[in-house]
């Protein structure tokens, strides 16, 4: 069943089955249909170097092909979509919702298109730090893979965090400022009461966290590549180097480092 709408035939919104495994939208497409997830998980991905690198799973409630519709443009896929289970979807012509979308305020369709600018950049960016940092794993010859990334995605910040030491059976849990971040590293500052507590030391492993100031939790594993004074009498500055970090938080941080 059709309608008529402002742009002609409104195709009505139909519902289709996955299979696990089932591919969904790919990457370089054309395609301008949307779709909401009913029942299922569904795995978005990019493909890079003839490897794919995961961006996210999305579940019942969730849309996929927004980016195309946001665009009001005809674009490739800027990912591909599959199934990960049994995956019920329904499917939207974008006229669906175009007329709402034209009866929004000015200023909440400007929100939507400066996000959806940010949304792109950090799609684009994040395939290439999750590639460079398997390459970094493999060869653990590399002394500081942050090295290479600070001059590029350093921003000073003042995060209050708490540290748990790797090597510390017990009292490893500490507080501490995370002056500076980027995407491979952090200069986190150490009070003086946890200086005496730990002795601080190149290549001693951490679990960090923290809430970066957009109000997103940040969890990632740092080992020690300096130790100097800090700006604080008592207080340490350690640089330290990214080791591991999830998917979400390290998109969350991206996102968090991009330009406004």
């Amino acid at each position: 069943m059709t309608k008529q709408g402002i742009d002609g035939i409104e195709p009505a919104p139909h519902r289709l089955r996955y299979k696990k495994g089932d591919l969904i939208v790919k990457e370089g497409d054309y395609g301008i249909s949307m779709y909401k997830v009913l029942s299922g998980k569904v795995q978005v991905l990019v493909e890079l170097e003839d490897t794919e690198i995961p961006l996210t799973t999305i579940s019942e409630g969730d849309v996929i092909g927004e980016m195309v519709f946001l665009s009001r443009s005809v674009e490739r896929r800027t990912a591909t979509a599959r199934a990960l289970e049994e995956t019920v979807l329904e499917v939207w012509h974008p006229n669906l919702i175009a007329r709402e979308y034209e009866e929004m305020p000015p200023v909440l369709k400007l929100i939507a298109d400066q996000t959806l600018s940010r949304l792109k950049r950090m799609n684009r960016l994040v395939p290439h730090l999750i590639s460079k940092r398997r390459k970094e794993k493999a060869s653990p010859g590399q002394k500081d893979p942050w090295a290479s990334q600070r001059r590029f995605y350093r921003k000073k910040v003042d995060l209050r965090a708490h540290l748990r030491a790797v090597e510390a059976l017990e009292g490893g849990r500490m507080e501490g400022t995370i002056k500076d971040i980027s995407l491979g590293g952090a200069g986190i500052e150490i009070r003086p009461r946890n200086v005496r507590r730990f002795p601080y030391k190149e290549g001693h492993s951490f679990e960090i966290e923290t809430i970066l100031p957009n109000g997103k939790p940040l969890h990632f594993s740092a080992r020690i590549v300096s130790v100097k004074p800090g700006h604080v009498p008592g207080t340490l500055f350690l640089g330290m180097s990214i080791t591991d970090i999830d998917d979400q938080s390290g998109k969350d941080l991206g996102f968090f480092l991009m330009p406004a």
